[in-house]
């Protein structure tokens, strides 16, 4: 799964093209349950509320989810893969660009996903709805009539995921391939009060949060620098996950932006991994924690975290 092109597009070229690309939301809705932790429902009421003109709605949850999965967000066959992109008009030879309306971790999933099946001139809005409407943009309601069906079939490639067996050879140290976890600090080193909370063992932290802007860009220069005081390189093969393989996405575009596009998600993620109480988890820093201690200091003295 490499590519030698940008996969983020600016506000200025997608507003020059934008009748010349298949243009998708993939916003998720979060919502809070009943018992207080965060539930994911369709965005397309969100999308039908505020969208850019010509954007239809690509459903992560119903779409490009595995129903039959026991975890959230699991990728499905590239054989339902295309099937869906199919559904909304994407070609043969269609340029696709992606968006969403938080910090563009749904729009790089459906990036990730759509390339397990082989369909890779996809680019995604870089800052989302967000960078859209700051330029002054307009944004309209309701919903685009359907599109003509699309061509694509599916190619799939190297799937470019790693499963739990490989993750458990990871956390016990058979398996020396780094792993990093891309959620906020404060999730990744857990609290001891809160049951299976904390983080798979021997995988170190650069949460997602950190690489973006205030205005929820990626920079170049800013993931660089990240990814040298984590010791991220290309070629490692390094396994990123988070809570369900999101905010894993956002990291994965990220490193592909400065030349890292071998990396490998670990898609049950934390989902899976916190669903077996026999499987260990670390509460704290990881015991190698110097490179991410200080980055961390860093983005404390940024107002970040």
């Amino acid at each position: 799964m490499t590519s030698a092109t940008s996969a983020l597009v600016d506000v200025a070229r997608l507003r020059d093209r934008l009748g010349e690309v298949t243009l998708l939301d993939a916003t998720v809705d979060r919502r809070t349950g009943p018992d207080g932790g965060t539930v994911f429902v369709s965005g397309l009421g969100l999308h039908t509320e505020r969208r850019i003109p010509g954007a239809h709605f690509a459903d992560l949850i119903a779409g490009f989810s595995d129903p039959a999965a026991p975890f959230p967000f699991t990728c499905p066959s590239p054989s339902r893969i295309a099937a869906q992109a199919r559904e909304l008009g994407i070609r043969e030879d269609s340029t696709v660009v992606l968006y969403d309306r938080l910090t563009g971790a749904w729009a790089a999933r459906l990036w990730w996903v759509l390339r397990t099946a082989g369909i890779t001139r996809v680019r995604v809005l870089n800052g989302g709805l967000t960078a859209w409407e700051a330029a002054g943009l307009p944004v309209t309601d309701g919903r685009e009539p359907a599109p003509a069906p699309g061509d694509v079939v599916a190619r799939p490639a190297d799937d470019g995921f790693v499963d739990l067996e490989r993750m458990k050879r990871i956390a016990d140290g058979s398996d020396p391939t780094p792993a990093v976890c891309a959620l906020r600090r404060t999730e990744y080193l857990g609290t001891p009060d809160r049951p299976r909370s904390g983080h798979i063992p021997r995988t170190t932290s650069l949460p997602y949060a950190d690489l973006l802007g205030p205005d929820n860009t990626l920079a170049r220069e800013r993931t660089a620098r990240l990814a040298r005081a984590h010791g991220i390189r290309a070629g490692d093969g390094t396994v990123l996950y988070c809570g369900g393989a999101v905010n894993a996405a956002g990291l994965a575009l990220a490193l592909h932006e400065i030349g890292i596009d071998d990396v490998l998600l670990y898609d049950g993620s934390l989902a899976e991994w916190r669903a077996d109480p026999t499987l260990p988890l670390v509460v704290g820093p990881a015991e190698d924690n110097a490179a991410e201690d200080n980055a961390a200091d860093d983005n404390a003295a940024e107002g970040r975290g």
